[in-house]
């Protein structure tokens, strides 16, 4: 994978996290950092930028990627130009004005500046609108109880129904729900002054890897705020490099920094096994210590998913107490099935408007029937590298001949999907997999 893709990738997630309807230059700016890791320099660190990305929004789609994000983003074509670029962002971000709380309605007869379409101010300008109409949607002044539960209702169910829109899964949206009744359930025996049987919202997810964790964690982050187990809602993903330092007394830091920025929200940990691998040498220890101090520290108003691998996750669960005591939920995320792989193969091109042509399943189930074989099989993780390949080949045949047909353009082939190779995985390797 290039840097800038790698920029990409963090930019798109960190817009998500957010619930931002769009990649800016402030999430690539924030993308850079991460991909500098240790190396950034001070004024890149992801501490020092952190809050650039505030405040939260309210997309639920896939965030678009904007035009000044996409400049930023190939920008980065070394670790030295992804710094100049950061800084460049960084500058622009800082010299930007700020943006009123309440924007100030001009006089009648003052002259109001329009920013030129397509300018990275129109963005802003326009950003700063949806944001005013969002919050004057869902909170304008004299709004009665009813309503907001009203609004709250239709959340919910929205995002019910997103989950339900994903592929398989049918065990998982089946625990989700139970989460979710359990609160409208509290809720009206709340009202009618009866007590109320309440769980931990932390939660950790099973399974191996691209078996759709990390997008239910988004969901899960969204229904928390909307039932009001939590302020705000947004989700903050962080791994063992975001929590673990290499020096005596960083770590705490750490974890306390990341952890404070998911409050009123939801932080998952993805391979939360890593943290601590029982070696007394290893900082992780300290960071598992501090995660859960924080997490009694601020019980009310944050909610932890860890997630990974079954047994590891089993293990590293065990492995503190003030972990066993306060992770009690579990869901654990099925493999795919291969019609179910084939589907999100399908809804892939569906997506970005390509025809699936004839054989083009039959030779995905072929590769599957091989790649299921294969250790580390990354489901949906799979597909999608298996997906991106095939695009590729389709492009390549596309354009060989030096013209490029409409109609070809929107129609992918069986030519365009790797050769099963017999002899173990040949093809398999080429999208990301050992051989068995």
């Amino acid at each position: 994978m290039s840097l800038a893709q790698t920029v990409e990738d963090d930019a798109v997630a960190a817009a998500k996290a957010h619930s931002h309807a769009a990649v800016e230059p402030r999430h690539v700016l924030w993308a850079i950092a991460r991909m500098l890791g240790e190396a950034a320099p001070d004024d890149l660190k992801p501490d020092a930028i952190r809050h650039w990305l505030s405040p939260d929004g309210t997309a639920i789609a896939s965030p678009t990627v904007s035009a000044a994000a996409r400049a930023a983003i190939d920008a980065c074509t070394s670790s030295d130009a992804a710094v100049t670029q950061g800084r460049a962002i960084l500058a622009e971000l800082a010299a930007a004005p700020p943006t009123p709380t309440t924007p100030p309605t001009p006089q009648a007869d003052t002259p109001t500046d329009t920013p030129a379409p397509g300018s990275r101010a129109a963005a802003s300008s326009a950003d700063t609108t949806q944001n005013t109409a969002a919050a004057t949607t869902t909170a304008p002044s004299g709004v009665t109880p009813e309503q907001k539960a009203a609004a709250k209702a239709e959340l919910i169910a929205r995002l019910l129904v997103e989950l339900d829109g994903l592929i398989g899964l049918a065990s998982v949206k089946t625990e989700i729900r139970k989460l979710v009744a359990v609160q409208q359930f509290n809720a009206e025996r709340r009202a009618h002054g009866l007590p109320e049987v309440t769980g931990s919202a932390h939660l950790v997810f099973t399974g191996d890897p691209g078996t759709g964790k990390t997008t239910v964690a988004r969901i899960v982050a969204k229904l928390y705020g909307a039932l009001g187990l939590v302020d705000k809602g947004h989700m903050i993903e962080a791994s063992r490099v975001d929590l673990v330092a290499g020096y005596v007394g960083q770590t705490a830091i750490k974890v306390q920094e990341v952890v404070r920025s998911a409050i009123g929200g939801v932080l998952f940990i993805d391979e939360a096994y890593a943290l601590y691998d029982g070696d007394s040498r290893d900082f992780g220890d300290e960071a598992v210590a501090t995660l859960v101090k924080m997490m009694e520290d601020h019980r009310a108003n944050l909610a932890v998913i860890v997630a990974g691998y079954r047994d590891e996750m089993w293990q590293f669960i065990r492995s503190n107490p003030g972990l066993r005591s306060r992770f009690t939920r579990y869901i654990d995320f099925p493999n795919y099935t291969p019609d179910e792989l084939v589907s999100i193969f399908t809804h892939m091109a569906a997506d970005v408007q390509v025809t699936i042509g004839e054989g083009v399943e039959p030779a995905v189930r072929a590769l599957l029937a091989q790649a299921v074989r294969v250790d580390d099989f990354g489901n949906a993780r799979w597909i999608r590298s298996l997906f991106e390949q095939a695009y590729a080949n389709m492009a390549a045949r596309t354009v060989a001949d030096g013209t490029i047909d409409e109609a070809e353009m929107a129609l992918m082939e069986a030519a365009d999907i790797p050769l099963v190779d017999a002899s173990a995985g040949e093809a398999v390797r080429h999208i990301g997999f050992r051989a068995g």
